[in-house]
């Protein structure tokens, strides 16, 4: 069997508390509302100065920290993804291969690339995970050219007649023309599939190469049964939310 490593990857098991891994604190976000936002800009009254002019971003509040999960999430997808290419290269080589290869920064050539030995090389001794690697790479290009929008596209938002909200929120890009059309769901979810398909990446990929490193996961029914049996406002059970005598807010039901 070829040596495939990806180094700087590994997996660290996750114990701790309900509510806790590893020192840090699960935070268990309410469900969003169902509400169109306010056509708004922010900024912090600390940092502005005299002289200066403040450019300005036609972005609501309410995106703002949804849109940061999606651009790290994609960071540290990216990350691991090349690590992975990598090793691939690697063991191509160490197997009889000649390819000599110049990364491009392009994530779409090195998908096609990542693509390319997963069918020429890995099909031959792991087919399944190959199979599992390129369906991988498909949904990663689909989400690719969403963040791309979300990262370097141009913020908009339509304000009906007699109106102070924010509807079709957009990211575009003037060149190609693409549009990205968002709300508050469509972001979290964005975030959400990128932080899954990193999992799959990383998990399929040690099904045959040894990784070393840091790579932090949490099983999402973990993360729900906190959500479950924790008290806090949102649960779905209303005896566990928190009732005025605990200092929380008026208990339902």
């Amino acid at each position: 069997m070829p040596d495939v490593t990806g180094f700087g990857l590994a997996w660290q098991a996750i114990h701790g508390q309900a509510g806790r891994v590893c020192g840090f604190v699960v935070r268990i976000t309410p469900p969003m509302p169902d509400k169109t936002p306010f056509a708004s800009m922010s900024f912090d009254i600390r940092f502005m100065r005299k002289g200066k002019e403040s450019a300005l971003i036609f972005l609501p509040e309410p995106y703002h920290a949804p849109i940061g999960l999606i651009i790290a999430h994609w960071g540290n997808f990216e990350r691991h993804f090349d690590i992975c290419l990598q090793a691939l290269i690697a063991g191509e080589v160490a197997d009889g291969g000649t390819r000599e290869v110049q990364l491009s920064r392009q994530f779409k050539r090195r998908r096609a690339l990542f693509k390319e030995i997963c069918t020429g090389w890995l099909a031959g001794w792991r087919p399944e995970e190959a199979k599992s690697l390129c369906q991988i790479a498909d949904i990663a290009g689909d989400l690719s050219w969403k963040r791309n929008l979300i990262a370097h596209g141009q913020y908009a938002y339509t304000i009906p007649p007699q109106s102070s909200l924010a509807t079709n929120c957009r990211a575009s890009d003037t060149e190609s023309g693409k549009e990205f059309s968002f709300d508050a769901d469509t972001l979290v979810k964005l975030y959400h599939d990128i932080s899954h398909l990193t999992a799959d990446l990383v998990s399929t990929f040690k099904v045959f190469g040894h990784v070393e490193g840091d790579f932090h996961t949490m099983p999402d029914a973990e993360v729900l049964r906190t959500y479950r049996e924790t008290v806090h406002p949102w649960n779905p059970n209303p005896k566990k939310r928190p009732s005025p005598v605990d200092g929380g807010g008026p208990a339902d039901g």
